[in-house]
């Protein structure tokens, strides 16, 4: 196993809070957002939980070096027992991590009142 990627982002939790209070809150969760994380963060009203996905999917994005393809083809997951984050890959950016032969995608999150912080990891 080798590390073949790593990305960082920090999402501020007021501007997703104002993002998710105007009128594109549908169609922004709707395009960033799989159904199972919308759930997770108490039907999408947890903004720090929504916060910290983004910047998850982001941090992903960075480690491909792609740049932001779909918002829903990077899925945060949570582990039912222990809370722990975990990667899901759809769609093109499925795809292209199978082509590189990555294996695995580890990310770490971390929030506060203020900054939600991830960090992600490929390994092939």
């Amino acid at each position: 196993m080798r590390i073949a990627g790593l990305g960082v982002d920090i999402a501020d939790v007021a501007k997703m809070r104002k993002i998710l209070a105007g009128k594109a809150r549908g169609r922004f969760v709707e395009n960033t957002f799989t159904r199972n994380e919308v759930e997770c963060a108490k039907g999408g009203n947890n903004i720090a939980k929504l916060a910290t996905n983004f910047a998850a999917k982001e941090a992903v994005y960075k480690a491909f070096g792609t740049g932001w393809i779909e918002g829903r083809d990077v899925e945060v997951l949570r582990d039912r027992e222990t809370g722990a984050p975990g990667i899901k890959l759809h769609g093109e950016i499925g795809k292209i991590a199978k082509k590189r032969g990555i294996k695995k995608v580890m990310v770490s999150l971390s929030c506060t009142e203020s900054a939600a912080v991830a960090v992600a990891l490929l390994i092939s």
